[in-house]
């Protein structure tokens, strides 16, 4: 009876090991260590603190999405141009239900950038073998990645974004499904506007593009 349980959990070990989500999973749960500590490291912390006094001001002065404000100096009105500043208004929307804490901005950022590298999982997955796929994503949470899925900071946040709408960007190109174009358009926008630079990663598409064998109607619809 012994053997048999530890032939199951053996199994059962491997099949987690070899399976990425659990791998996403532990990295998450890592990183949930000091999740709660002020934005005060070696890097980027007067960037964090910003993030958090954009979102402070949605909550405490003007919730409107399109007009972010840092700290208000005698009659100015505060308002200052930023990338488009979604991770900010979730840090809002969440202190609007539990009341603020700084660290909001931390988790939104680890959940969101969690899911970004199951899609990044998911697109790499249609292109090279799954081995070599699931390598690439551990290098990728093991990589600059995971400092930065952690900070009150759009930049891990907008590539997640665009890994999603990315992964439905293909898919159109393989199904010509309008639904999966209509996702791909929301989700690279969205990412694009939270942190321009983003853009680079649409050159992805110039492949599927000009390859033979796309419907010209497929190609014009996406562009």
């Amino acid at each position: 009876m012994k053997s048999v349980f530890i032939n199951i959990f053996n199994k059962a070990k491997s099949q987690w090991l070899n399976d990425i989500r659990f791998w996403i999973i532990l990295f998450f749960v890592l990183r949930l260590y000091g999740i709660t500590d002020p934005p005060i490291e070696m890097a980027h912390n007067w960037r964090q603190a910003f993030t958090n006094i954009v979102a402070r001001n949605f909550l405490e002065i003007d919730s409107s999405i399109f007009y972010p404000r840092a700290i208000i100096y005698g009659n100015n009105s505060g308002v200052v141009g930023t990338e488009f500043p979604l991770l900010n208004y979730l840090i809002f929307l969440v202190s609007k239900v539990f009341g603020y804490a700084h660290w909001y901005g931390r988790l939104i950022n680890l959940i969101v950038s969690s899911i970004g590298i199951y899609y990044f999982y998911l697109g790499v997955r249609g292109f090279v073998s799954k081995k070599l796929c699931f390598n690439a994503t551990l290098v990728l949470i093991c990589s600059i990645w995971l400092i930065f899925s952690r900070k009150s900071m759009p930049d891990t946040f907008s590539i997640s974004l665009l890994m999603i709408g990315l992964y439905y960007g293909f898919l159109y190109f393989k199904n010509n499904n309008l639904s999966y174009l209509f996702i791909y358009g929301l989700f690279t926008s969205v990412g694009i506007l939270c942190k321009i630079p983003g853009l680079f990663l649409l050159g992805v598409f110039v492949a599927p593009i000009i390859r033979n064998g796309v419907l010209k109607k497929t190609t014009i619809y996406f562009l």
